[in-house]
C-alpha cells in the first residue's frame, strides 16, 4: 500500500462507506427468497430453482452467527474491496476521484442495497471483485507468485458468479478474452503471441467450467430432485406464448389445440388477458395457473420452438417488451426497488430459517432514504447503462492516447460482461425486479472510479 496521490483518502472513504452500509443494514435485509435459501442452508437439503450455492454459503453463515450476518459482511467487503481495488491501481490515483467515490457511498444502491441478502447481490460482487483481481494480475504480471495468487483468486470468484447465477457464466467469457489480451501483449513472435493467448483464455474458461460443474454436482447431491431447471424454462415459455397471444390473438397455437387444449385455452382465455410485461407471477395466481404454468411432457416446447421459428418478429416483440421494463424497472408492486427488512409473509419458513419478521426504526429509514432516490439518477439502470458506456468511449480514447495496458484490457471486458449480461435478460427475464441488472450498476461505479483515479493521458504510471 502507497499513499501517494488520493490513494490514502480514497481508501479512507471507501472503508467508511463500507462501515456505513453494515451500521445502516444490520443485520441484514432477508426477501423470501433470502429466507427460503437460508432455511435450506440450515437443514443441508436444496431445491434448485435458485443455485443451490447460495443456500449453502448462507447455512455455513448461519453457523458461525444465527441470522447469516457474517454473509453480509463478507458479501459487502467483495465490492468495497474491488472498488478500491480499481482506483488503486494508480500509483497517485487523481484527486477526481475522491468526490466520485464519496457519492457512490451515499448512493442508495451501495449504501442499502449491500444489506439485502439476494444471490444477485453475491453475483455482482464477484464478479467486480473477479476482474479487479485479474486487474491487478495483469498489472502485476512480471511477479509470478503475485500473478499465481491473484489469477487463482479472479478463478475462484468467476466460478462463484457462475454458479450464482444461471446467465452468470457470461463474465468468465469475457474474462477469459481479457486473459488472452494480457498474453498477447508479451513480448514474442506473433506466432507465439497467438498460442499463448489461446493457451491462458482457455485454460481460465476450462478451469472456471470445471469448477462450476463440479461444485454443481457436489451441491446436487444434496437437492430435493425436483426438475427445477426445466420447470424454469416451461414457465419462460407459458410466459413468452401469453405474450405472443396478447399482441396477437390470432396466432395459430396448432401444436397445443391439437395436443394439449386445456393449456390453449388457459393461454388464451385467462393468461394472454392478464400479461403484463413485467413478470410472471401474477400469472401462477389464475385459476389452475400453478399447474398450467409449469405442465408436463413435451408438448409446450414443441408450440414455443414453432412461435420462435415460425413468428420471429412476435416473438422479438414480446422479448423486447419484457426486456425494456427490466431495464427501465418502473417503480411499482410487481417490480420490487427497495429491500429492507426480514419479510414476514410465510411464518413456517420464517422458523426453519431461524428469523423473526423485522420491519424496525432501521429499517423504515433504510426505505425512506432509498426512496427519495426513485426516479433519479442514482436509481436507474438505463442511466448507469449510459455511463458505462460513456466509459468505454472514454476507455477507447485513452487507449488511441496509449493506454492499452492490462488495466485498461480487464476494465473494458468487465464493460462488456456487464452489457452482455444484461442483454442475456432479454431471452430470460420474467419478472422486472431491480436486482436482475444490479452488476450493470456496480460495473459502471467501478468503471468510472478506475477512469476518474487515471491520469488525463498516457498510459497507467507505475
Amino acid at each position: 500500500m502507497s499513499s501517494h496521490g488520493a490513494r490514502g483518502p480514497a481508501a479512507g472513504i471507501v472503508l467508511l462507506g463500507y462501515l456505513a452500509s453494515l451500521i445502516a443494514d444490520y443485520p441484514g435485509h432477508f426477501p423470501p427468497d433470502a429466507l427460503w435459501q437460508l432455511a435450506q442452508g440450515r437443514s443441508g437439503r436444496y431445491n434448485t430453482w435458485h443455485p443451490p450455492v447460495m443456500a449453502w454459503l448462507l447455512g455455513l453463515a448461519d453457523r458461525v452467527h444465527p441470522g447469516a450476518w457474517l454473509f453480509v459482511v463478507l458479501n459487502g467487503a467483495l465490492f468495497y474491496g474491488a472498488l478500491f481495488a480499481f482506483v488503486a491501481l494508480e500509483r497517485r490515483p487523481r484527486l477526481f476521484c475522491l468526490p466520485l467515490l464519496v457519492l457512490w457511498m451515499i448512493s442508495p444502491i451501495v449504501l442499502v442495497y449491500q444489506g439485502v441478502v439476494l444471490k444477485d447481490v453475491l453475483f455482482a460482487n464477484a464478479a467486480l471483485a473477479g476482474f479487479a483481481a485479474l486487474a491487478w494480475a495483469g498489472r502485476l504480471w512480471a511477479r509470478p507468485l503475485s500473478r499465481c495468487l491473484l489469477l487463482v483468486a479472479a478463478l475462484l470468484l468467476f466460478t462463484l458468479a457462475a454458479l450464482t447465477r444461471q446467465n452468470g457464466f457470461v463474465v468468465a467469457l469475457f474474462a477469459a478474452l481479457a486473459l488472452a489480451a494480457i498474453a498477447a501483449t508479451r513480448p514474442g513472435p506473433t506466432r507465439r503471441k497467438v498460442f499463448r493467448a489461446a493457451l491462458w483464455a482457455g485454460s481460465g474458461l476450462a478451469l472456471v467450467a470445471v469448477g462450476d460443474v463440479l461444485a454443481s454436482a457436489a451441491l446436487l447431491a444434496r437437492a430435493d430432485g425436483r426438475p427445477e431447471n426445466a420447470n424454469h424454462l416451461k414457465v419462460l415459455q407459458v410466459y413468452d406464448l401469453a405474450g405472443a397471444t396478447r399482441l396477437d390473438p390470432s396466432l395459430p397455437l396448432a401444436i397445443l389445440h391439437t395436443r394439449q387444449p386445456a393449456l390453449e385455452r388457459f393461454l388464451r382465455d385467462q393468461a394472454a388477458p392478464h400479461y403484463r410485461p413485467a413478470g410472471a407471477d401474477n400469472l401462477f395466481a389464475l385459476p389452475g395457473g400453478e399447474a398450467m404454468m409449469i405442465p408436463p411432457g413435451p408438448v409446450l416446447g414443441e408450440q414455443w420452438a414453432s412461435l420462435v421459428r415460425d413468428h420471429p418478429w412476435l416473438y422479438l416483440e414480446t422479448r423486447a417488451r419484457v426486456w425494456l421494463t427490466t431495464l427501465r424497472t418502473p417503480a411499482s408492486a410487481a417490480c420490487p426497488m427497495i429491500i429492507t427488512g426480514v419479510d414476514g409473509g410465510d411464518p413456517a419458513v420464517l422458523v426453519r430459517a431461524g428469523l423473526r419478521a423485522r420491519d424496525d426504526a432501521k429499517d423504515e429509514w433504510d426505505e425512506d432514504y432509498a426512496s427519495r432516490f426513485l426516479g433519479g439518477p442514482l436509481y436507474s439502470h438505463v442511466c448507469y447503462g449510459v455511463l458505462l458506456l460513456v466509459a468505454l468511449a472514454w476507455l477507447v480514447a485513452r487507449w488511441r492516447r496509449g493506454d492499452c495496458g492490462p488495466e485498461a484490457i480487464v476494465t473494458a471486458a468487465m464493460g462488456l460482461a456487464a452489457l452482455a449480461f444484461a442483454g442475456s435478460f432479454f431471452v430470460v427475464s420474467i419478472d422486472c425486479d431491480y436486482r436482475f441488472l444490479y452488476f450493470l450498476d456496480v460495473a459502471a461505479i467501478a468503471m468510472l472510479s478506475r477512469l476518474a483515479a487515471a491520469p488525463p493521458r498516457g498510459p497507467v504510471s507505475g
